[in-house]
């Protein structure tokens, strides 16, 4: 049974500094990937060698709604960046827009050179806005799942101070896929904003660790990353022994579900030149028609994430006893 534990901070309350409404939004601009159009998405906007940006992270780097920068084993300049934005992609789906990254053996990057390959671990840090709130209660919500070759080490999400001072983490490292994790996985926590100190607090930097040879045959899926000012009620929480995972984005009920409650396996995203195939029983065969009815493609699955190029158009996609409706 999973034994995944969940971290969570508490909450410092000073009503008299509030200055932001009860559950409002205030994730950075380039994190609302709900909000983005589908197709090729520049996500990352700088580089830094080592595991971590400059510390401080050069004030003049920093961009009004925030930035994203690429560090890790193979990081030596902006070519990494390059790489890595060239398999970065906004994908649509039943349970809206979404980020999709994908690594050496994608369409985009079918064989990268060992040197260009990222094949080291690698760190995507997400800053905040300059402004983020210091003195107000926030809640952090981070939902993904990975896609591909078997996981064999975890990948992990913590928060810092920008300037990366240990003693200054209002998220300490947590995992967010394992080996055994099979399912969408959310993480929500109680941030200590107030208890972080030190002229370079703000911006936050949320570090997502990819591990070292996890970025080959494998995708990832980024479904959510949501900062709420004034969170009312509970901050969720997941007991570590009968949880297991989330069977889409949002936690809703998946489609699809037959009169005793089997579902079918696998789910469709789609951008502006492909429909992604994830999950789905190999061998076992997906029918795309015209909305008229025309059968357009058929389709054998051979693996666990595949992409289907496709014409500009809308498209009924049919797997098991799954339908979706994409619009390319």
């Amino acid at each position: 049974m999973k034994t995944k534990v969940l971290l969570f901070s508490t909450l410092f309350f000073s009503a008299h500094l509030f200055t932001y409404a009860a559950d409002e939004d205030i994730t950075p601009g380039h994190l609302k990937f709900a909000d983005k159009a589908a197709g090729p998405y520049e996500f990352v906007h700088y580089s830094s060698t080592g595991a971590n940006p400059t510390s401080p992270y050069p004030a003049e780097n920093l961009k009004e709604d925030g930035t994203v920068v690429l560090t890790g084993g193979q990081v030596k300049d902006e070519t990494g960046v390059a790489i890595l934005n060239k398999g970065c992609h906004i994908v649509a789906s039943e349970y809206g827009n979404m980020l999709l990254i994908k690594g050496n053996g994608s369409t985009e990057q079918p064989d990268l050179s060992a040197a260009d390959a990222l094949g080291g671990y690698a760190n995507i840090h997400m800053f905040t806005q300059t402004d983020f709130p210091i003195n107000t209660p926030v809640r952090f919500h981070f939902v993904s799942k990975v896609i591909g070759d078997p996981v064999t080490a975890d990948y992990k999400i913590s928060i810092w101070n920008y300037g990366g001072a240990v003693t200054n983490v209002p998220l300490p490292e947590t995992t967010t896929y394992t080996a055994v994790d099979t399912k969408w996985w959310p993480i929500y926590a109680d941030l200590d904003i107030a208890g972080i100190t030190g002229s370079d607090r703000i911006p936050l930097r949320i570090r997502f660790n990819i591990p070292g040879g996890h970025l080959a045959n494998r995708a990832i899926y980024i479904a959510k990353i949501q900062f709420t000012a004034n969170p009312t009620g509970e901050c969720p929480e997941f007991n570590p022994i009968t949880f297991d995972g989330w069977d889409t984005p949002d936690g809703s009920t998946p489609s699809g579900i037959d009169a005793i409650g089997n579902d079918a396996k696998g789910f469709v995203t789609w951008d502006n030149q492909y429909i992604y195939l994830n999950n789905m029983d190999i061998d076992s065969v997906v029918s795309i028609y015209s909305l008229n009815g025309a059968l357009v493609k058929t389709v054998s699955v051979t693996d666990s994430f595949m992409e289907v190029p496709m014409s500009r158009g809308a498209y009924i996609v049919k797997y098991a006893n799954k339908t979706s409706k994409v619009i390319l």
